[in-house]
């Protein structure tokens, strides 16, 4: 019941929280057979929930063990599908009821489910790879081969991307390839701690094939610039994004450090010509703004807009300063500031409810209740609004200084080709 309610409040949320939500090869993942699901791990506890919410059937997943140290917490936290895990840095004593979490995980899959493990460990901002853990291959293989019921098992590969970490960013989430385990059976009766070997040195190949990654941390942020200016190109087909972010990242992985620096030239100059004329990377994209539609609907909604943006200014701000007082990390970021903007935002709306029957008034009881629906409408007028700016100016520019448009287009070219 919990794990239902937590769904729907962080699907309104996310679909506030986002500036657009992708999510490609959902059909690649069987909804009657349980799969142990490997993702990469941008933005600590905020993965996971995107996962549950977005991939449409239940989702399990290990969460670091030492946040669960209270009775109460470990109640809420079974009840929304999360397992405790713990590694060296926990203890040593804690260590050991690894054994129990591994228990638990077989006996979910064992029933269907899906099980969630972020093999690399714990969540970090950066695109490169980090050795696999043993985890997945352990509980994968035991469920396998040692247990009734795990003869349909795979492991399934999840890419995720944050555009940026913060609210208005853009979520993608593609489903990959899976690995089947069979190959792996002869190995696991003989001796299963080289099966479980075996199979976490395949994981990393199979990792590097489906995930959106380099080789070079350092060049992570860099990465993470023209993967952006490639999703607005993407925008009409999202599904081909993400092959022209594995080659873009393949492309920059090949750069020698001088070509590498003269790139990152080339990427400031634009980037930096684009904030200087308050022109933004869509009115130079495959996918700019239609300006009459979009005027249009903008002169239509504005007073939902303005509605929208009174009603919800207060929580937002108090999101904001919650957010930017607790949270210094900022792979953190993104999770604290979903996880406070759901709560804030359902208590201040919860007591507005409260407060507008005290006027006995449906049609500002109605209101109030249509208020989530409103605050999407008004976050997207506002996206619409800046795009439809940033195009004109665009224009504007291109009339009074064609040299410079033009070169901003020579610019894009050269990152993205």
């Amino acid at each position: 019941m919990l794990y239902r309610f937590a769904w729907v409040l962080m699907w309104i949320t996310f679909k506030i929280y986002f500036r657009r939500i992708d999510v490609i090869g959902l059909e690649k993942i069987d909804p009657q057979k349980p799969s142990i699901l490997v993702a990469n791990h941008p933005a600590s506890f905020l993965d996971a929930m995107v996962l549950a919410v977005f991939l449409k059937r239940n989702v399990h997943f290990y969460v670091r063990g030492d946040i669960f140290k209270h009775p109460i917490v470990y109640k809420i936290f079974t009840w929304l599908h999360m397992i405790p895990i713990f590694s060296r840095d926990h203890g040593m004593e804690n260590v050991g009821k690894n054994f129990a979490t591994f228990e638990r995980g077989k006996q979910l899959l064992q029933k269907g489910h899906l099980l969630l493990i972020f093999p690399e460990g714990f969540s970090r901002l950066s695109k490169k790879i980090e050795p696999m853990k043993k985890g997945a291959a352990r509980v994968a293989l035991q469920t396998a081969f040692e247990d009734v019921g795990g003869d349909d098992l795979s492991i399934q590969s999840i890419a995720i991307n944050y555009s940026f970490h913060g609210i208005k960013s853009d979520l993608y989430i593609s489903v990959g390839d899976s690995l089947q385990l069979n190959p792996y059976k002869n190995v696991y009766h003989e001796l299963p701690a080289k099966a479980v070997s075996q199979l976490t040195s395949d994981l990393l190949p199979f990792f590097e094939r489906n995930i959106i990654h380099v080789k070079d941390g350092n060049r992570t942020l860099l990465v993470e610039q023209v993967l952006r200016l490639a999703y607005n190109d993407c925008l009409d087909n999202p599904s081909v994004f993400f092959e022209k972010a594995r080659a873009i990242c393949n492309k920059i992985d090949e750069k020698s450090d001088l070509l590498y620096h003269d790139y990152s030239v080339v990427i400031n100059r634009y980037q930096n010509l684009l904030t200087s004329y308050q022109i933004n990377d869509r009115a130079f994209s495959k996918n700019p703004v239609l300006l009459g539609p979009t005027l249009l609907n903008l002169i239509a909604t504005i007073e939902i807009f303005v509605i929208g943006k009174l009603f919800w200014f207060l929580p937002g701000r108090i999101t904001k300063w919650i957010a930017d007082k607790t949270v210094t990390r900022i792979d953190f970021y993104t999770s604290v500031t979903a996880g406070v903007l759901a709560f804030v935002c359902l208590i201040w709306w919860i007591s507005a409810l409260v407060l507008s029957n005290v006027f006995h008034s449906s049609i500002l009881t109605l209101s109030i209740f249509c208020m989530p629906v409103i605050a999407y409408f008004t976050l997207k007028w506002e996206y619409d609004y800046k795009d439809l700016a940033a195009t004109l100016r665009a224009r504007k520019l291109k009339n009074e200084n064609p040299d410079l448009f033009f070169e901003l287009f020579s610019l894009r070219n050269q990152i993205l080709n």
